[in-house]
């Protein structure tokens, strides 16, 4: 046999080696598709293939939703904006799931206007919306948005919680120096709320922060009487009384409170409810 018959087949391998290996030109489209990576119950976040600490970059994830009450009613549909924001980047993804407390399986439906940047999609049992390669370029750079929504399911299923994982990429087409961003939002069902109101203090009680660590702000909407003792009653996103505290100024202290979903209630020296709202304890 001929060196030249040897070396033909040999160059064929490497320029095969060489397609294939070669990194994608940069642009649009160019962000691969990947399957459920949330760290939800059961499955990593995007730290799974990118290494590193969630959390713990210098950017940011937030979702904002319509009803910020914390609270779904059956059937209803909730318009949802993921945005990340990492200073020098313009390559950003994120997916999310929603899950019943009980048991962790998928709840809820999730649709999508722009097919372009957003995806809906199922791996495995569960169904996930995310962004689709088309919708990870972030021009001009530095943040990135999308919007989707989710509509609860037809009955009170109990609690709820949303999971999402973004990615901040440095689009080096690699797994290196990227940052992970991982949120969990939580809504418990209006009937349990319900449950604790006079109807005509729903939505009366404004609270802030909301998530909170230390201590929440109030104030009730109608009510003039700021010097009167209130009492602020704490309850459980399930439905459990907590406490009883009386207050001579409109703050609460929650660091003694475990990470969930509270729900208080305002109430005069008489004893009716001024006012009632939901707020996560960080």
């Amino acid at each position: 046999m001929t060196i030249k018959t040897l070396l033909i087949p040999m160059l064929v391998a490497m320029l095969f080696t060489m397609a294939n290996f070669s990194s994608p030109p940069d642009g649009p489209c160019d962000s691969p598709v990947v399957g459920g990576h949330t760290g939800a119950p059961g499955e990593s976040s995007c730290t799974g293939c990118h290494g590193g600490i969630a959390n713990t970059g210098p950017g940011s994830l937030q979702l904002v939703l319509s009803d910020t009450t914390l609270r779904y009613t059956p059937g209803e549909s909730f318009n949802a904006t993921v945005t990340m924001r990492q200073t020098g980047l313009d390559k950003f993804g994120f997916v999310g799931l929603a899950l019943k407390d009980a048991g962790n399986t998928t709840i809820g439906t999730f649709t999508i206007d722009d097919a372009v940047r957003t995806r809906t999609y199922n791996d495995g049992p569960r169904k996930y919306v995310s962004h689709t390669p088309c919708g990870a370029d972030a021009t001009p750079p530095d943040s990135l948005s999308w919007t989707f929504h989710w509509k609860a399911p037809a009955t009170n299923v109990g609690n709820i919680t949303l999971y999402l994982a973004g990615l901040a990429s440095n689009h080096n087409h690699a797994l290196s120096g990227d940052d992970t961003y991982t949120l969990m939002v939580h809504l418990i069902p209006d009937s349990i709320a319900l449950g604790l109101q006079d109807p005509t203090s729903i939505n009366r009680l404004q609270l802030w922060p909301n998530p909170a660590s230390d201590v929440v702000h109030f104030s009730v909407v109608g009510d003039s009487d700021n010097g009167s003792t209130r009492m602020a009653e704490v309850w459980s996103g399930d439905g459990r009384f907590l406490s009883s505290t009386a207050l001579t100024q409109n703050n609460l202290s929650v660091a003694d409170l475990q990470s969930g979903i509270y729900r208080l209630r305002i109430t005069n020296e008489n004893g009716a409810v001024l006012g009632q709202t939901t707020f996560l304890k960080q």
